[in-house]
């Protein structure tokens, strides 16, 4: 059974419950997990990572969190069946919207869930942005990539996200994929507030955004690089245009330009509600 610690501080007794959060999915997930995790583990919970469904989720390349500059421990196998089976049972994210439950647990929980919006961490930004830092050299490719953005005098940064958005049916019917017409349209919102803009194009499927999108003044990012590398050279330009992906929500919001612009598509699934966009982002 898993047990709390006690703490006596002078003469008040301080219960600190032990929280274990489930990583799983790509990257831009699993940054969302841990930025959850790592609110948690500010507020003085012991929170430990479980990343054992890895040893069989082999889609959207794995782990990536080791990528980064993280600050959280991962939960040995020990702890994570302590986990799962005790004081009370695994407690799971019923919907994508926000639930403040979340935030203030009031025991020893095993914890499942998404957490796709900022409200779930948005006071711990710098925490995060020290450590959603790339720990190891960058691609050759990257570095040259990176001088050419930071070089250009107004950039935006464009995500078409479509891979498993097209090829499979169940993230398809969850998401759907943001039409042309969303990408027009916050493109010519971006021209006409912001003069001269240079386009970073990134995508899953360059050849067919080649053929596809049709615009002045870009740069197609096709230079084979990894999701991380991809993530960190869309948070340099100085705006975003996201996708309904997780992957290019993260690229915009760790851009830390104080006067950036970022359009984010107005329906980010096909059904549901959204609350992921953040709320001062242009949703079209």
């Amino acid at each position: 059974m898993i047990t709390f610690v006690l703490l006596f501080k002078a003469k008040t007794l301080q219960v600190i419950f032990m929280v274990i959060v489930r990583i799983l999915g790509g990257l831009g997930n699993q940054m969302f997990q841990y930025a959850y995790a790592r609110s948690l583990y500010l507020k003085g919970y012991d929170v430990k990572l479980d990343i054992s469904k890895f040893k069989t989720y082999k889609l959207h390349g794995g782990y990536q969190l080791d990528k980064f500059k993280i600050d959280l421990e991962i939960a040995d196998s020990i702890s994570i069946l302590l986990g799962k089976i005790g004081l009370k049972p695994s407690i799971k994210e019923k919907s994508l919207l926000f639930n403040g439950d979340f935030k203030s647990l009031k025991g020893n929980e095993y914890v499942k869930g998404y957490f796709q919006t900022e409200k779930y961490f948005n006071e711990i930004r710098e925490t995060l942005l020290s450590e959603f830092v790339i720990n190891q050299k960058l691609s050759i490719n990257t570095q040259k990539m990176e001088q050419q953005i930071l070089a250009t005098k107004n950039s935006c940064s464009l995500h078409i996200r479509r891979g498993d958005y097209i090829s499979d049916k169940k993230a398809n019917k969850v998401h759907g994929t943001c039409d042309l017409a969303y990408y027009y349209k916050a493109i010519e919102f971006i021209n006409k507030k912001i003069i001269d803009t240079t386009f970073y194009i990134f995508s899953d499927d360059i050849p067919w955004t080649k053929e596809k999108l049709k615009i002045n003044k870009v740069v197609f990012v096709d230079i084979n690089s990894i999701p991380h590398e991809d993530m960190y050279l869309m948070s340099l330009c100085h705006h975003n245009i996201t996708a309904n992906s997780s992957f290019s929500w993260w690229g915009a919001w760790l851009n830390n330009n104080k006067k950036k612009t970022v359009i984010a598509p107005k329906n980010w699934f096909v059904e549901k509600k959204n609350e992921v966009a953040c709320e001062n982002w242009i949703k079209l």
